[in-house]
């Protein structure tokens, strides 16, 4: 009886904390308060044990509870039938018992290494008043310097003879982005401190069939990422998780935070990077932003644009020659009203193409025994569709590519 009182007690105390920790989630302010001046003490004890190993401990966790979960299926099925059993109903309420203490710790540290900083305010700072709609034109500004600064990158990126470019490992890429994260630390505080290393993640095969590049394990302050990535890509996704390890824990503000501490460094590689992913987001905007100015300069009659046939399933030859008639006449005339717009260069498209080759390479290297298993593969792929989607809604204005309004928060006023 002792023992159970006791048992309860500290699920009972554990769930109180939980609880009374949540309540700060409620004020957004003191969220960034506790994310700037305590989280790094609490969660850094975790990091630096987790830092210690070379394998990812949150892999493993993670692993084992999924386990734990399939294996109590069968076990509560037996417990149907062995429940007279006294020696089988002890090991069943010692098994459910532990999954039960694990689950609410797991609760009890998911509050403050985890919800609190996710419910401050988008990089910890009150942004209420700040612009949220940018025009065509600044839009554009943004976009002009994004290129000019990628291509600059690239010209400072050695290419050998034969074409071959030597990327940074993790381990030369590790202080560089240590160092370019705590740059920002005068005006971000929580930058500061110690970082753990970006371990690579042995279920990297599953990941990149579920299309994530990294993942943060923020109960343990451990940052993995997937090994398949083209190295002009590692070094702001290694960024990226070490922003979530610090407490920047929505994906806009991550994504900023990396992409501008990185393309600030001197070294052409992280600023390759940076820009690139920034590009990643952005151009898709500005393309979205320039086929509408495209039309109202046709509402004007100032250009004539050509009308294009909607794609459908039963188009004949000659709809389809249409088709391509009017896209090209289409390409024709936007970069004709761009023309003054500068592209990408050649030498960061063979710097792109480069670490394409690499990230092949590597992945054929390995084998892939999930290619001979077609419904574990379907359900990868449906599991993928749902995390996407779940995400999404659960971050809508906080997802990745909100890091396009913070950098024109960012740059209003220095670039237009």
């Amino acid at each position: 009886m002792k023992k159970k009182s006791k048992y309860r007690r500290i699920i009972l105390i554990l769930l109180i904390l939980t609880l009374l920790s949540g309540v700060t989630c409620f004020f957004p302010s003191a969220c960034d308060w506790y994310t700037d001046h305590l989280y790094g003490y609490f969660t850094g004890l975790f990091s630096r044990f987790c830092g210690l190993i070379p394998v990812s401990v949150g892999e493993i966790l993670t692993l084992l509870a999924i386990l734990a979960g399939v294996l109590s299926i069968p076990f509560l099925i037996l417990l149907i039938f062995l429940r007279k059993k006294n020696g089988y109903k002890r090991f069943c309420a010692g098994w459910f018992k532990t999954l039960l203490m694990a689950g609410v710790i797991a609760l009890f540290l998911a509050v403050p290494c985890w919800l609190i900083p996710v419910c401050g305010n988008v990089l910890g700072k009150d942004n209420t008043g700040k612009r949220t709609d940018y025009d065509f034109k600044e839009l554009t500004a943004l976009y002009v310097h994004m290129v000019e600064g990628l291509n600059q990158a690239a010209e400072d990126i050695p290419i050998a003879e034969d074409g071959s470019v030597n990327f940074p490992t993790d381990e030369e890429l590790q202080p560089l982005i240590t160092e370019a994260l705590r740059s920002l630390s005068d005006e971000y505080p929580r930058l500061s401190g110690y970082y753990p290393p970006v371990k690579i993640a042995f279920t990297s095969d599953i990941y990149e069939r579920m299309g994530i590049g990294g993942m943060t394990y923020s109960l343990l302050s451990e940052a993995t990422r997937n090994k398949y990535q083209p190295p002009y890509y590692i070094p702001v996704l290694n960024a990226h998780e070490l922003c979530h390890v610090k407490g920047f824990g929505k994906e806009n503000e991550a994504n900023f935070i990396a992409m501008f501490a990185l393309s600030q460094s001197e070294n052409a590689f992280l600023r390759f990077s940076a820009y690139d992913d920034i590009l990643r987001y952005l151009y898709e905007k500005w393309e979205t932003a320039a086929d509408q100015y495209l039309h109202e300069l046709a509402a004007r009659g100032e250009i004539t644009l050509p009308v294009v046939p909607e794609l459908h399933s039963g188009m004949t030859q000659e709809e389809k020659q249409q088709m391509k008639a009017a896209l090209q006449e289409y390409g024709r005339v936007f970069n004709q009203v761009f023309a003054d717009i500068p592209q990408i260069c050649e030498r960061a498209g063979q710097i792109y193409n480069t670490a394409q080759d690499i990230r092949e390479q590597t992945y054929q290297e390995d084998s892939h025994p999930i290619d001979e298993m077609p419904a574990v593969q379907e359900a990868i792929e449906s599991a993928r569709e749902t995390h996407w989607e779940i995400y999404a809604e659960y971050m809508q204005e906080n997802s990745y590519d909100g890091v396009v309004l913070l950098l024109l928060q960012y740059y209003d006023g220095k670039l237009y």
